[in-house]
């Protein structure tokens, strides 16, 4: 159904090529009746959710080519230094690592969270004074509906009025987040889902928390807390990017280093 709609920008000469606009051609004709029925509609919502759904998986799926061994025990590295508050420089016995400090911790978080769901066991931090949330009035029957769904994600939500809620509890993986941007996560992806599985929702929500609720870029990282990181490596369900695409690791070889710089 997308497929006529996924349409490879032109690149290289003759079309579009950065910011620039191509040279002017001829103007075309108006298109002739017979073709305007040859153009399928816009995919439809459920379609694009299909996608969504579908490329997370294929993501979590592939394995991203690194150049070093194709197994790695990263618990094994050597931490050396952060880097501009965003980057771990590890060595291994092939080569130097870069670690995209926000992508790993993301990757693990939705590792465990995806994990503890599945057994139903996401554990939930209580929060010291409950966090008001307004939310419509399909949003408030959703959460009532799907009590017990939400509190198997690990929320503990309570209605206060039929526009308000209270939010008493979160994931614990992600207590240091903003509790009703969590919420809104959860919401955001399981009202979009409508009728479909509430399971597949939350994989995609789970997503979305773990990158508002992991270790950020500018986060200063001691040397113990590096250590961590890569041991928690070694239990996730490592894929070579987190859950959106985004690659965690790059690996300079020793062998590529000293030809850069011409010891070879």
């Amino acid at each position: 159904e997308l497929g006529p709609w996924l349409v490879q920008r032109p690149r290289g000469r003759g079309g579009v090529e950065g910011n620039r606009a191509p040279a002017p051609g001829p103007v075309p004709g108006p298109m002739p009746a017979e073709t305007h029925d040859t153009l399928p509609p816009p995919p439809s919502a459920v379609a694009l959710e299909e996608a969504t759904s579908a490329l997370l998986a294929l993501r979590d799926s592939a394995r991203a080519a690194l150049g070093a061994s194709s197994e790695i025990q990263w618990s094994s590295l050597r931490f050396l230094v952060q880097v501009r508050h965003t980057y771990l420089l590890c060595e291994g016995p092939e080569g130097l690592y870069v670690i995209d400090q926000h992508a790993a911790a993301e990757r693990v978080t939705f590792s465990r969270l995806r994990r503890a769901y599945a057994e139903r066991t996401v554990a939930s931090q209580s929060l010291l004074f409950p966090v008001l949330c307004e939310v419509t009035p399909a949003e408030a029957e959703l959460l009532e509906a799907k009590s017990r769904e939400v509190a198997e994600a690990g929320f503990d939500v309570r209605p206060r009025s039929a526009d308000v809620v209270s939010i008493h509890g979160v994931p614990k993986l992600l207590h240091k987040a903003n509790p009703e941007r969590l919420l809104r996560d959860l919401l955001s992806e399981v009202s979009r889902k409508g009728e479909r599985a509430f399971s597949d929702a939350v994989d995609l929500a789970f997503a979305t928390m773990a990158c508002h609720g992991s270790l950020r870029a500018g986060d200063v990282v001691s040397p113990e807390e590096a250590r961590a990181l890569l041991e928690a490596l070694d239990g996730a369900d490592f894929a070579g990017h987190c859950p959106h695409g985004r690659p965690i690791v790059t690996f300079l070889g020793f062998a590529e280093l000293e030809r850069k710089v011409g010891r070879r």
